[in-house]
C-alpha cells in the first residue's frame, strides 16, 4: 500500500521531469550552436532538416526580385562548386515583391509535376532579368513555358484551375514560421536564418556548422 503511494506521488514529478526534458535539450544545443561564427539569428530552438555530414540550405526566392537573381545566378553556383555533396540546397518559390509574383511562383510549383522545376526556376529569372520581360502576365508566362517546352496552354489551364495554390501556401506558412522579412532569406538546417548575404558570411556559417556535424559523428 505504501508503495502505491509513493508511486502515485511520483507520477506528477515524473510528467513535469518529461516535459521540461526537451526544452533542456533544446538549451544545450543552442549553447553549442551559439558560438557559431558569422552573422545569424535563430529563429528556431532546434533544427528542422538535417541530413547527416551536409548542411541543408532552404532558400526563399520570389522570381521577380533582382537580389533573388543575383544570388541565384552568382552565389548559388559559387556554393555548389565550393561544397558539392557537403550542402543540399533547396528552393522555395515564394510572392513576397508583389501578390502579381503569385502566378511564377506557382508556375514553379506546377513545373514540379513535370520534373521541369530546374528549367523553370532558370527561365523565370532569365526571361525577367535578361530579356525584360513580364514574368506576370499570361504573355509573360506563355514565353517562359515555351522556352523550357512546356505546353503553354496546359501550364495557364493549371494557374486557372488554382495549380500550384497549396504549394505557394505551403512555403508562405513555412516562410512565417521563419520568420522572413526579405527576400532572398536562406535558413540552414531549418533554424539558422543568414542575416549578412555576403559569400565570406555565408561560407564562414557553413564551415561552421560542417565543423560541429563532424565533431558530433
Amino acid at each position: 500500500m505504501a508503495a502505491r503511494f509513493l508511486a502515485l506521488l511520483l507520477i506528477p514529478f515524473l510528467l513535469f521531469s518529461t516535459s521540461l526534458s526537451p526544452s533542456r535539450a533544446e538549451d544545450d544545443l543552442m549553447d553549442r550552436y551559439v558560438s557559431l561564427p558569422g552573422s545569424f539569428s535563430f529563429v528556431r530552438r532546434a533544427p528542422e532538416e538535417t541530413v547527416a555530414g551536409k548542411v541543408v540550405l532552404t532558400l526563399f526566392e520570389d522570381f521577380i526580385c533582382p537580389h533573388c537573381y543575383q544570388v541565384f545566378t552568382e552565389l548559388v553556383p559559387a556554393l555548389k562548386k565550393k561544397y558539392q555533396r557537403k550542402l543540399d540546397i533547396r528552393f522555395r518559390g515564394i510572392p513576397f515583391v508583389h501578390a502579381s509574383s503569385n502566378i511564377p511562383a506557382r508556375a514553379y510549383a506546377i513545373a514540379h509535376e513535370f520534373g521541369l522545376h530546374e528549367e523553370m526556376q532558370q527561365a523565370l529569372f532569365h526571361v525577367r532579368f535578361e530579356e525584360d520581360i513580364d514574368t506576370t502576365s499570361r504573355s509573360g508566362i506563355t514565353h517562359v513555358a515555351n522556352s523550357i517546352g512546356l505546353d503553354p496552354e496546359l501550364l495557364l489551364t493549371r494557374l486557372d484551375a488554382g495549380g500550384g495554390k497549396n504549394e505557394v501556401e505551403q512555403t508562405i506558412a513555412l516562410g512565417q514560421r521563419y520568420h522572413l522579412d526579405s527576400v532572398p532569406s536562406l535558413i540552414f538546417d531549418g533554424w539558422i536564418r543568414v542575416n549578412d548575404l555576403s559569400v565570406q558570411n555565408i561560407e564562414t556559417i557553413i564551415d561552421g556548422l560542417l565543423e560541429r556535424k563532424q565533431a558530433t559523428r
